[in-house]
Formats: structure tokens, sequence, C-alpha cells
């Protein structure tokens, strides 16, 4: 496997091992330990569906569930300036990453903004959203300027049901470096 280098890899790779090391993160997931959490953050997306095929099937996006998908944001995702500060010429990196975060859900929990179901996931992504905070700039993490809720939480559209699922999904949004 690739080694990240470089500002935009390095950045996501801060940002999953920080993950992967958050308590509520780890509750979240159902496991105990960084080898489990890894396996359960992603790079860009998830893995290639089995048998070459196009799509997930519903079984293996379930049996994926929990999960968190890690990625440079599409736009504004990195910027070098100039920092005339110095003697010598040097630029200051910055950048937003996203994390994505889906979970099952039984498919009697309701979708209404009201349901047991929507709190008990905003009270993990808060959890979540708590533990990336007090670890940010901790040694071998990701500093961090902002981290906001994004998306959500929000769940799959119902006709994504027999396809996917019951899921429930949230966005952060993390700024990071100087000048974010």
């Amino acid at each position: 496997m690739t080694e990240p280098a470089g500002c935009i890899s390095l950045a996501q790779h801060y940002l999953r091992q920080m993950l992967a090391n958050c308590a509520a993160v780890r509750t979240w997931l159902g496991v105990d330990d960084e080898e489990g959490a890894l396996a359960r953050i992603h790079h860009e997306g998830l893995p290639k569906p089995a048998d070459n095929a196009v799509e997930h099937t519903r079984a293996e996006l379930i049996a994926y569930r929990p999960y968190a998908v890690v990625f440079t944001a599409e736009s504004g995702g990195l910027t070098l300036n100039h920092d005339a500060g110095g003697a010598a010429f040097e630029f200051a990196e910055s950048g937003r990453l996203t994390v994505r975060l889906y979970q099952n859900c039984p498919d009697e929990y309701g979708d209404e903004p009201s349901s047991d179901a929507n709190l008990q996931f905003k009270n993990s992504v808060g959890l979540i959203m708590d533990g990336l905070a007090a670890l940010s700039g901790t040694a071998g993490y990701l500093a961090f300027d902002r981290l906001g809720l994004a998306d959500g939480p929000y769940w799959g559209h119902p006709d994504l049901v027999p396809g996917q699922g019951v899921w429930q999904g949230a966005e952060l949004s993390i700024e990071w470096g100087e000048g974010a």
C-alpha cells in the first residue's frame, strides 16, 4: 500500500489516525482498538464492490456500517499561501477535509426529527465532534482551526431502502492550517 506523502495525503492520514484514536469514534463503531477502527474508516470511499460489481449490494452496505469516509473537500480542499514573514521563501498550508459518518438503523426506527434514532445519532455525532476537538493539535494528529456539522444528521431516501437498507448519515467539515 502506498504511504501518504505531501500536504493533501498527509492531512487525510492525520485525520484518519485521529478518528481511529478518538474514544467516541471507537464507541460508535463498536470497536476496541485503533486497528478495528481503521478497518471502518476509509479514504475517499468504500472498497470496491465484491465480484467486480458496479454497486455494493444491500448486504455489503449493511455489513460495512457503521463506517466513516475521510476525503479532501472537492472545493477549497487545499491552499498554499506565501508567508512573507520569514527570511526563507515559504508557503503555509491550509485546507478543508470532510468526514462522512454512516450507520444502520432498524427498519422500525422513525425518521421524524423527534425520533429516538435521531437523538441517538445526534448524541454520537456530537460526542465524536467533542472528542476530535480534544485531540486537535496533539502529536500525530491533525491540528484544525474549525470543526463543523456541514450536513445532517440525515436519513437515506426511502426509495433507496430496498437496495441499501435503512441508514443515517452526517457530514463533518474540518478546516485546518494557517488561513483556514
